[in-house]
C-alpha cells in the first residue's frame, strides 16, 4: 500500500469493515471525546442510516453544541467520528489488480487438481481428498497479460500508487477498464491511470464520488497532447460522480477528441445555459460523440437540451428521468443524425412534444413512458396513440413496430379522433337549434390542430374504413353505427359458457357492456376486466373506461372482446405490503423526529444557559 492511502484528507472516500463507503469531511479533536488531543475523522456516509448524527455533538466540558461539519443530505443519521488509526483509505490500482488476476507463471491452487489438506468426510467416516478440475481453463480468464478486459468492481480502489509507470508495463495493453463503485475521488488520480493505459478505449468511472473536475487537473493538462489512454478512449462512464456542473465536461471535448459514448447520467447539470458551458458545446462540442446519457441531470427544459443539438454525429440521445416538460421542433441542422432518443420519466404535458417528434429527420428508436400523458392510458393503448403521431418510428420501447402493428394503431387512432370530432361538433347549438356551422368549423379546427397526423392518416386508410359518426338518420346511418362483436368469458367459473354474438351500438358505454357481461357470465362488475382485439393477429388493447363507448375505444366490425377476472388474491397481497411499507416508513419518520426533538432540546439547553449567564453577568 503506498504513503497516499495512508495519510487522510478533506474528500478522501473511505470504508469500514462492513463495507460501508464514506467521505472525510473534518480532521480534527471532537468535543464529546475523552481524550480531546486525539484525532477523529469526520465522516458522511452514502446510506445515511449508518451514522449517529449530523455532524454535531454535545460537548463533553459544557453540554453545548458543537458543529464539526455539516453533511450534504438531509438525514441527522448521516454522520459519524471515526478515529483516524481505523481509516479504510483504500488500495492502488495496480495491487487491487494483482490480488484480482494473475500473471502466466502464477503457481496453480490445485496443483493435480487437488487442494492440499482438503479433505470432506463421507457418510462412514472416511476423509475425502478434495479435487479441483478445470483450474487451468478458469485461469485464462484470469491472466492478465492474455485478457484485454478487467472489471475490478466495489474493489476499494483510490489512487493510482507511487510507481504509475507500473499501471503501464502491467496493464498497458488493456482496453476495458471497469472501476465502478470504487473509492476514486481525486481527477488527478483518475488522469494518472488514464495516461499509462495505452490502450485503453473504454473506462467505467460511474459511483466514484469525483465532483467537479475544475480547474481542470494538471494530469489531464500536461496530456493534451493526446498520450497514454486519452487519444484511444471511445466510451466514458461517469454516471453518479457527484459532479454539480456541465461546465467541466466543456474542457474534455479536447482531452477525448474521439470520444464515441459519454454517460453522465445521476448528476446535476441544472446549470446548462446558466454557465458557459453551453457556448463551448455549441462552438466545439465532441467531434466523435454518438452516444450521450444524460437520464435523471435534473433537465428542465427542452432549451437546455437542445444545446446538444449540434453535436455533429450524435445518433443517441438518453434523457430519461429528467423534469423536461415538452420537446420542441427541430429546425435546420439540428439534431440532424439523431437516430435514438429516449425521454422516459420526463414531466410532459402534452401531446404536442410527442407529434413534434416528427421533425427529426432520422428519429427510428424511442423509448417513451412514464409520463403524464400516458399515466391515465394502459399500456397498449398508450403505445399504440404513440406509434400513431409518431409516423417514422420502427422501434418503440424496445419492441419492434411491426407493418400490422402500426395498420392497428393509425386505424385506432382515426376512430377515437373521429369521435372526438363527432362530439365536439354535437356540442354546438342545442336539440331545438340548427348547429351553427361557423362554430362547427371552429370545433373542427381545434380538434385536428390537438391530432396533426389525422387528417394524413385518415386519408391514407379511408378506403378500409367504416365511417364514424357520419350522416343524417335513417337505416344507413344506424347501420353504419352499428358493430358485430363476439364476447369470450376468460374467467374460471365461467370459460365453458359458449361465446356470445352481438350487434351493438358503437356508442354503447362500457359500463353497460360490463352489465351484459354480469348476466351472461355471472360475475360481478367490480370484479371485470374487459379487453378486445380488432382481429384473431391484433394485440389486445383495454376498454378500461366505463365512461367511454366502444367507439371511443375504435371497437370495429367483427371485433373480439374478453371478459377477464381480477386476482382479488393477488390485489389483497399488494394491498398488505403497500400498507407494511408505508408502516415503516410512518415508524422511520417518528424515529427521526424524536432524534430532532432531542437536538432540538439540546440546543435550547444551551440558549437557556447562555440567557442565565448574561442575566448573572448584569446582575454584577
Amino acid at each position: 500500500m503506498s504513503s497516499f492511502a495512508l495519510t487522510p484528507k478533506l474528500g478522501s472516500r473511505i470504508s469500514d469493515s462492513d463495507g460501508f463507503l464514506g467521505t472525510v469531511l473534518y480532521i480534527g479533536p471532537v468535543a464529546s471525546a475523552k481524550n480531546q488531543s486525539e484525532v477523529y475523522a469526520g465522516i458522511e456516509w452514502d446510506d445515511d442510516t449508518r451514522g449517529k448524527h449530523d455532524g454535531s455533538v454535545i460537548s463533553r466540558a459544557d453540554k453545548s453544541i458543537v458543529r464539526h461539519f455539516k453533511c450534504e443530505s438531509s438525514s441527522a443519521t448521516a454522520g459519524s467520528f471515526v478515529k483516524s488509526s481505523k481509516l479504510n483509505l483504500g488500495i492502488d490500482f495496480c495491487t487491487t489488480l494483482a490480488e484480482r488476476y494473475v500473471t502466466v507463471d502464477a503457481p496453480l491452487l490445485a496443483p493435480g487438481n487437488k487442494f492440499e489438506g482438503c479433505v470432506a468426510m463421507t457418510k462412514k467416516g472416511r476423509s475425502k481428498q478434495i479435487e479441483f478440475y478445470g483450474e487451468k481453463k478458469i485461469r485464462e480468464y484470469q491472466q492478465v497479460d492474455k485478457i484485454t478486459k478487467v472489471a475490478l468492481r466495489g474493489a476499494g480502489v483510490s489512487h493510482a500508487g507511487d510507481d504509475t509507470e507500473r499501471i503501464s508495463e502491467y496493464a498497458g495493453h488493456l482496453t476495458e477498464v471497469d472501476l465502478q463503485g470504487n473509492m476514486l475521488h481525486e481527477w488527478e488520480e483518475v488522469g494518472k491511470i488514464i495516461n499509462q493505459l495505452g490502450s485503453l478505449e473504454m473506462l467505467h468511472l460511474n459511483a466514484n464520488r469525483l465532483g467537479n473536475p475544475t480547474p481542470l487537473p494538471k494530469s489531464f493538462q500536461d496530456s493534451i497532447s493526446l498520450t497514454g489512454g486519452y487519444k484511444n478512449l471511445k466510451r466514458l462512464v461517469l454516471n453518479s460522480t457527484n459532479m454539480s456542473s456541465w461546465t467541466p465536461l466543456g474542457g474534455f471535448t479536447s482531452v477525448f477528441p474521439n470520444l464515441e459514448e459519454l454517460y453522465v447520467a445521476s448528476n446535476d447539470f441544472s446549470d446548462i445555459l446558466t454557465s458557459t458551458s453551453s457556448t463551448s458545446l455549441k462552438a466545439t462540442g465532441f467531434p466523435c460523440l454518438r452516444l450521450l446519457d444524460v437520464s435523471g441531470c435534473k433537465l428542465t427544459s427542452w432549451s437546455q437540451v437542445k444545446c446538444f443539438s449540434d453535436l455533429p454525429r450524435l445518433e443517441s440521445l438518453v434523457m430519461n428521468e429528467n423534469d423536461v416538460e415538452g420537446i420542441e421542433k427541430v429546425e435546420g441542422e439540428e439534431f440532424k443524425n439523431l437516430m435514438v432518443l429516449q425521454i422516459s420519466g420526463n414531466k410532459m404535458k402534452g401531446w404536442e412534444g410527442v407529434d413534434n417528434l416528427n421533425s427529426f429527420k432520422k428519429l427510428k428508436n424511442l423509448r417513451f413512458g412514464n409520463s403524464p400523458i400516458t399515466a391515465v392510458m394502459g399500456g397498449s393503448e398508450a403505445r399504440a396513440v404513440i406509434i400513431a403521431r409518431v409516423s417514422a418510428v420502427n422501434y418503440l420501447n424496445g419492441s419492434p413496430v411491426t407493418s400490422k402493428e402500426r395498420l392497428e394503431a393509425e386505424k385506432m387512432y382515426v376512430r377515437r379522433v373521429a369521435r372526438e370530432l363527432t362530439m365536439a361538433q354535437s356540442t354546438v347549438g342545442d336539440e331545438n337549434t340548427t348547429p351553427n356551422d361557423e362554430k362547427n368549423e371552429e370545433k373542427k379546427r381545434e380538434v385536428i390542430a390537438r391530432h396533426p397526423m389525422f387528417e394524413e392518416l385518415a386519408k391514407k386508410h379511408a378506403a378500409s374504413m367504416m365511417p364514424v359518426g357520419e350522416g343524417g338518420g335513417g337505416a344507413s346511418s344506424l347501420s353504419n353505427d352499428t358493430i358485430n362483436v363476439t364476447i369470450h368469458s376468460m374467467a374460471a367459473a365461467s370459460c365453458t359458457v359458449e361465446p356470445m354474438s352481438k350487434r351493438l351500438p358503437s356508442s354503447l358505454g362500457i359500463g353497460r357492456l360490463k352489465q351484459m357481461c354480469k348476466r351472461a357470465f355471472k360475475l360481478d362488475i367490480d370484479l371485470q376486466i374487459l379487453q378486445f382485439k380488432a382481429d384473431k393477429d391484433s394485440m389486445l388493447q383495454p376498454l378500461d373506461d366505463d365512461n367511454n363507448s366502444l367507439g371511443y375505444f375504435g371497437v370495429c366490425d367483427g371485433a373480439q372482446i374478453f371478459m377477464n377476472e381480477i386476482d382479488v388474491k393477488a390485489k389483497a397481497r399488494e394491498a398488505e405490503i403497500k400498507r407494511k411499507q408505508e408502516k415503516e416508513a410512518k415508524e422511520r419518520m417518528i424515529e427521526q423526529e424524536e432524534g430532532a426533538k432531542m437536538m432540538t432540546k439540546a440546543q435550547q439547553m444551551q440558549i437557556d444557559k447562555e440567557r442565565e449567564g448574561v442575566k448573572a453577568a448584569t446582575k454584577r
